[in-house]
């Protein structure tokens, strides 16, 4: 449905469908518009947050384009971003693997699994990282490099090559208290992959592939290797492009996990700070606000830089269209620059950056057809006679296979042995991604005792005692967090569908304003306004308050509700409405009796993701509240993770309170939840 465009005279007809947008108009303008612009001119500032305000200019920019620190934090968010595409090529086979499941009860009990290790809070899965992977005394990762004999190997390295003593032979390395070991700990947590979410994407994008096509290539003789890379690859590469732009700008972007898994110094000597958790210290540990300003808007370019990238990507997929060449070249361009800025600056390395940069951007494509070019295919094999094509050879293969026992027991037992192979890895990968939750429930049962005895092996007794003392713990902040997400989640869903009814139903004057406002939210940061949004709920005295919690959720759930509502109210028949207006209903009514009745799924699927956003939400939490009874439970369970002695089993039993909530409304919105992830989640 195309939205009917309402002229100026004629809108004193429609003028109370302003109604519905003016709310959403209120809380974006105040709670994101605002603080965006505060932030812009207080850069120009050197500001404290209170009353000390000298205007300085760009001086604040200069500043932070010689800040060495500066320069490495984005030089390790690339860092990070790259090895966690690395980390993309796991999910990618495991896609490939369940979607050749020849039985569809297979491949949906796959994705059900897949889902489940998503359901867990991601600051649950970092803190589980950082108690026992990474723990000096008795961690996973001390104890496998033990068992394998890759400490020893590590060792001698070490003394080879002179690494400075980081493996000694007696002495088990501090991973996260060693400055020369914390980007080591933060590239290694959750190896060897991103997440369930990349296996769930890619397999939306291998449905379309129709099994004719693989009937097709089984007669033309192709092996299951060429039926990946000349069948599968294609077609999922744009969605391989989009989540390599995404895992890049939420590594930028995102402070919380090194936050959680570092603490806010960034760790020892600052080495694990990225661009986001830079802008924090700047404004909450040395009270230079103006400074953090400028942080934030350098982090807003460059994630809307990224954002455009993907934009491109996204508009020239399945081709080398010009939108592909100018983001190639302008990528190969940045590398090259920073590479120039790294010759004539001693204080920073960016080779690094540079390199991946210039990976990314080379027009692997032009330099391939050169060299086909330079030496043409009749130049190596044209002496060839030519003989029977590849599909009558494989024809003529198959027979003699069917005609001779040996063959067909040998190809029986080489496809029985693919498969095998295949559902092991799958299983494999999943056993990796339920990891920690499984931890979680048998330390959650354990005393300290048990814990370093066997930390990986259930053990008897079991200490439900521990259940207890954490319920203690936990229950008030759980209480905290169910009445804040819920709280926003309402507001969300309410507002937002009244939103999209304004766009979608009628283009009044002013609209196409207002949505374009919205979607350069959906560019901006969040994190990027941490600043200025703070100053304003000091001045709003909405500090240590739930009410400021909430707000801020609503407001900034508006942009994705209103995006994904609007296409849905879009779809629904224009009939309806006219229908409606002949029988004289208003868009009130409109509302009620149309669009209402009919969004029930969709506004299931926005209200359990906004639930999941807000109930995982700790960053603003930590800076903003300061009472211990209106903490919510992830600010809770990071403040008990930092605690000096630590009661094992009790900790792990608030993490595992903590997650109950979320896998309870997952379990009742599953369906949903599986069917919009697996076939409506990434459209191409």
């Amino acid at each position: 449905m195309t939205p009917k465009l309402i002229r100026w005279n004629q809108l004193k007809h429609h003028w109370e469908i302003y109604f519905f947008i003016i709310p959403t108009v209120f809380l974006v303008a105040l709670f994101q518009y605002y603080p965006a612009s505060l932030g812009i001119i207080k850069s120009f500032f050197r500001w404290n947050g209170a009353d000390i305000s000298e205007f300085v200019g760009f001086g604040n920019y200069t500043d932070l384009l010689k800040n060495t620190e500066f320069w490495n934090s984005f030089k390790l968010a690339f860092i990070l971003g790259g090895w966690n595409v690395v980390k993309m090529i796991p999910a990618l086979f495991v896609a490939v693997a369940i979607h050749r499941c020849k039985s569809d009860r297979m491949q949906f009990l796959y994705r059900t699994l897949f889902v489940i290790p998503m359901v867990i809070p991601g600051l649950v899965v970092v803190l589980i990282w950082r108690s026992f992977f990474f723990e000096a005394t008795a961690g996973y990762l001390n104890q496998f490099l033990h068992v394998t004999g890759l400490f020893n190997l590590l060792a001698h390295l070490d003394a080879t090559f002179n690494w400075g003593g980081i493996f000694v032979a007696g002495k088990m390395p501090a991973w996260l208290g060693d400055p020369r070991l914390i980007i080591t700990a933060c590239i290694v947590w959750g190896f060897p992959w991103v997440g369930s979410f990349a296996v769930l994407t890619h397999l939306a994008k291998l449905q379309n592939i129709s099994k004719d096509v693989y009937e097709a290539a089984e007669i033309d003789g192709v092996t299951w290797w060429s039926k990946f890379t000349r069948i599968e690859l294609p077609l999922i590469m744009g969605s391989i492009y989009l989540l390599l732009v995404f895992v890049i700008i939420d590594t930028v972007k995102d402070a919380g996990m090194i936050l959680a898994l570092a603490g806010i110094a960034g760790g020892p000597g600052g080495k694990a700070t990225v661009p986001a958790l830079f802008m924090i210290r700047k404004a909450f540990l040395d009270q230079q606000m103006g400074y953090a300003c400028a942080v934030g808007i350098i982090l807003t370019i460059v994630v809307m830089v990224l954002q455009k990238l993907s934009t491109f990507v996204m508009e020239s997929e399945g081709g080398n269209t010009p939108q592909r060449k100018m983001v190639r070249w302008l990528i190969l361009a940045a590398g090259v620059g920073l590479l120039v800025y790294d010759r004539f600056n001693t204080q920073v390395n960016l080779s690094s950056m540079a390199i991946i940069l210039i990976a990314i951007g080379l027009p692997y494509g032009t330099i391939k057809a050169f060299f086909k070019k330079l030496m043409p295919k009749e130049s190596l094999g044209g002496w060839r006679e030519a003989g029977p094509s590849r599909g009558d050879q494989y024809v003529e293969r198959a027979f003699r296979r069917q005609t001779n026992p040996f063959f067909r027991a040998l190809h029986t037992l080489g496809g029985m042995s693919l498969r095998l192979v295949k559902h092991g890895y799958i299983w494999l990968v999943l056993a990796f991604a339920f990891l920690p939750l499984y931890l979680m429930m048998i330390v959650s049962v354990k005393n300290n005792e048990q814990f370093y005895l066997a930390p990986a092996t259930l053990t008897h007794p079991f200490h439900w005692e521990n259940w207890r003392i954490a319920w203690d713990m936990v229950t008030p902040t759980v209480a905290n967090s169910l009445f804040i997400a819920t709280s926003s989640t309402m507001i969300t869903l309410g507002l937002a569908l009244c939103g999209a009814y304004f766009f979608a139903r009628l283009k009044v004057p002013g609209a196409s304003f207002l949505w374009n406002a919205l979607l350069i939210l959906m560019m901006m940061p969040a994190i990027a306004n941490l600043v200025p949004l703070f100053i304003l709920l000091r001045n709003l005295s909405l500090l240590n308050t739930l009410s400021a919690l909430i707000i801020v959720g609503a407001s900034g759930g508006q942009i994705f509700g209103i995006f994904v509502l609007r296409n849905f109210i879009s779809d629904t028949p224009q009939d309806l409405f006219e229908a409606a207006e002949i029988d004289g209903a208003n868009h009130f009514q409109q509302l009620k009796m149309i669009v209402i009745p009919l969004s029930g799924p969709i506004l299931g699927t926005v209200g359990v993701m906004q639930f999941f956003g807000a109930w995982n939400d700790f960053v603003l939490p930590l800076i903003v509240m300061r009472d211990h009874a209106r903490l919510p439970v992830m600010v809770q369970l990071l403040r008990m993770a930092g605690e000096y002695i630590k009661l094992w089993g009790p900790l792990m039993a608030g993490y595992a309170i903590a997650s109950i909530p979320i896998i309870i409304l997952f379990v009742f919105s599953m369906k949903l939840f599986i069917r919009g992830m697996t076939e409506g989640a990434v459209k191409g």
